[in-house]
C-alpha cells in the first residue's frame, strides 16, 4: 500500500512539474503590464473564430503550424456560451477540451480568449431568429455560472478572459448601457472569484473611447478591469485614414488616465481586407487608388499599422485580425465580403504576402525601443502627405519607417472606379539629432533588403538625405548604432 502511494505521489508531482514547465513558456506576463519604461516591447500575435459546427481538429492543427512557422506566440479566440451550454445548466465542452490542450501543452500557444454570446434559452430576444444571441439575457446571474464554470475548468492554462466583444455597436449589444454595465460586473466578479490570478479584460470597443469613459467614470466599473480592449478596422470598415489610429489610441489612453487605474491597453483586434468589388470596399470605404485592398498592398498595410499603433508607448499587445479567410460558404456576423478576406493566409492556410510581412515587423521588433519623433526634423513640402515614423532600439539602433498616406480626405479628383494611378512622388531630407555609424540598410515590408547609401553622420547629427517616397510603396531604413 505504500508501495502505492509513492508511485501516485511521484506522478502526480511529475504531472503538476509537466503542467508549470509548460505554462512558464506562456507569456501572459508581456502582455497585461502597462508600459511603464522608456524602452518597450510590444508583443504582436493573431486572432481566430472556431465556430463548433464547421471547424475541425485538422484545421485546428493546420491554424497552429501556421503560427509556429510564423513566430507567433499567441492568439485571440472566442469562448461561446450560446454554444457550450445550450441547453440550460448542461456543458458541452468537448471541443474545447481538444482545442485547450492541443494548443497550450502541443504548441505552448498562450490563448486571449472573449466570453460570448447569449443563449437562445436565455434570450430576452429568443424570438429573434438571427440575433438572439446579442440580447441582455433573462437571468443575469446565469452568464457568471457559466464564467465561472469556464474559468475554473481552464484556469491552469489560460490566464486572461476577456467579457463580452464589441459593446459599443448594436450588433454585438442590443440592451442598455446600465444592463451591460450590470452585466459585466457579474462576470468580472465570477472571474475574480474563481482564480485570483487571472487579468480580466474589458470587452473590446469597436470604435467609441466615450463607451469606456462611461463604464469607468459613471459605473465605476476599472476596479474590476485589468487590460482595456480596443479594435480597428480603419480604411476597411470606417473612414478614416490609418494614420489617424493614434488619435484613438492617445483618446483611450487618456479615459484611463483620468478614469481608470493604469490598465494595460490591447488592440487585440485590427485588420485590412483584401476584398473590393470596383471602387466599393465597404458601406464606410471606398478604394481610390488601384492597389488598395489587394494581397500585395494589405501587406503594407499591415506594417504601417504595427508601425503607428507602437508608435504610440500606449499599447501592450496587439492581435490581428485574423489567421485565414473564411471559405465562401461560411456563415459570418456582419459584412459577408470583407470578413471573409482579413486573413494573412487564403483559406487553405496559403500565405498572403501579409504573413511575411507580420513575421518581418516581429524580428525587426523583436528588441525594446522607443519612439523617437521628437528627435527628428524632416524637410519637406507644406503639403506634403509623408508619413514618418522613428525608433531607437535598446541597443542604439534606429529604424525609420516612411510612406506616403493612402487616403487623403477631400481627394476625389473625379475618380470614381477605384483605379486610380498612384503617381505621387515625394523627396524628403530627415534629419536624426544623434550621431550614428552610418551603416545602413533599406528594407521593404516584407524584409527584402538592399543597400543605402544616402546618409550622413556628423557631430551629433545622421541625415537621410534626398529619399523620394512613392505612392503605394514602403521605405524602411535600418541604420546602425
Amino acid at each position: 500500500m505504500i508501495k502505492r502511494l509513492l508511485v501516485i505521489k511521484i506522478m502526480f508531482l511529475l504531472m503538476c512539474s509537466s503542467m508549470f514547465a509548460q505554462t512558464d513558456k506562456l507569456i501572459y506576463n508581456q502582455l497585461t503590464t502597462p508600459i511603464t519604461s522608456e524602452y518597450y516591447h510590444v508583443p504582436v500575435g493573431l486572432c481566430e473564430d472556431y465556430p463548433e459546427e464547421t471547424t475541425t481538429m485538422e484545421i485546428i492543427r493546420k491554424d497552429f503550424e501556421f503560427l509556429k512557422k510564423h513566430d507567433i506566440k499567441f492568439l485571440r479566440i472566442s469562448f461561446g456560451w450560446d454554444a457550450i451550454e445550450s441547453k440550460e445548466g448542461e456543458y458541452d465542452w468537448l471541443f474545447w477540451d481538444d482545442y485547450v490542450n492541443t494548443a497550450v501543452d502541443e504548441y505552448g500557444l498562450t490563448l486571449i480568449p472573449y466570453i460570448c454570446y447569449v443563449p437562445v434559452w436565455n434570450s430576452t430576444g429568443a424570438k429573434d431568429t438571427i440575433f438572439y444571441w446579442n440580447y441582455p439575457p433573462k437571468d443575469f446571474e446565469a452568464y457568471g455560472d457559466f464564467v465561472r464554470a469556464l474559468v475554473n475548468r481552464y484556469k491552469d492554462k489560460i490566464k486572461t478572459w476577456e467579457v463580452w466583444n464589441e459593446p459599443d455597436i448594436w450588433i454585438y449589444w442590443q440592451g442598455t448601457r446600465d444592463e451591460f454595465a450590470k452585466f459585466i460586473k457579474i462576470a468580472a466578479e465570477a472571474i475574480r472569484e474563481t482564480d485570483p490570478d487571472a487579468k480580466i479584460v474589458f470587452p473590446g470597443i469597436a470604435y467609441d473611447p466615450e463607451f469606456v469613459l462611461q463604464m469607468f467614470r459613471d459605473y465605476k466599473l476599472s476596479e474590476y478591469f485589468d487590460v482595456v480592449n480596443c479594435h480597428n478596422y480603419y480604411e476597411t470598415w470606417h473612414r478614416h485614414p490609418i494614420e489617424e489610429i493614434t488619435t484613438y489610441i492617445n483618446e483611450l489612453h487618456d479615459v484611463i488616465w483620468r478614469y481608470g487605474n493604469n490598465q494595460a491597453i490591447w488592440m487585440a483586434e485590427v485588420g485590412y481586407s483584401t476584398f473590393r468589388k470596383g471602387a466599393r470596399v465597404s458601406d464606410s470605404y471606398s478604394a481610390y487608388y488601384e492597389y488598395e485592398h489587394t494581397p500585395e498592398y494589405q501587406a503594407k498595410q499591415l506594417f504601417k499599422t504595427l508601425t503607428l499603433i507602437v508608435s504610440t508607448g500606449n499599447v501592450d499587445a496587439v492581435a490581428w485580425y485574423e489567421i485565414k479567410d473564411l471559405p465562401p460558404t461560411d456563415d459570418v456576423i456582419g459584412d459577408t465580403d470583407n470578413n471573409k478576406f482579413l486573413g494573412v493566409a487564403y483559406a487553405d492556410h496559403t500565405p498572403k504576402p501579409a504573413a511575411k510581412a507580420l513575421q518581418f515587423f516581429n524580428s525587426l521588433f523583436s528588441g525594446k525601443y522607443k519612439s523617437i519623433n521628437n528627435e527628428v526634423e524632416v524637410d519637406r513640402s507644406l503639403a506634403s502627405e509623408t508619413e514618418i515614423q522613428t525608433f531607437e532600439m535598446e541597443n542604439g539602433d534606429v529604424v525609420v519607417v516612411c510612406w506616403l498616406k493612402t487616403m487623403i480626405p477631400g481627394r476625389t479628383n473625379g475618380q470614381k472606379d477605384g483605379v486610380a494611378k498612384d503617381t505621387r512622388k515625394e523627396t524628403i531630407t530627415i534629419n536624426i539629432s544623434k550621431k550614428l555609424s552610418g551603416n545602413a540598410i533599406e528594407y521593404d515590408e516584407l524584409g527584402n533588403e538592399k543597400e543605402f547609401t544616402s546618409l550622413e553622420s556628423s557631430n551629433n547629427k545622421t541625415v537621410i538625405k534626398d529619399l523620394t517616397l512613392e505612392g503605394g510603396g514602403l521605405s524602411i531604413i535600418k541604420i546602425k548604432k
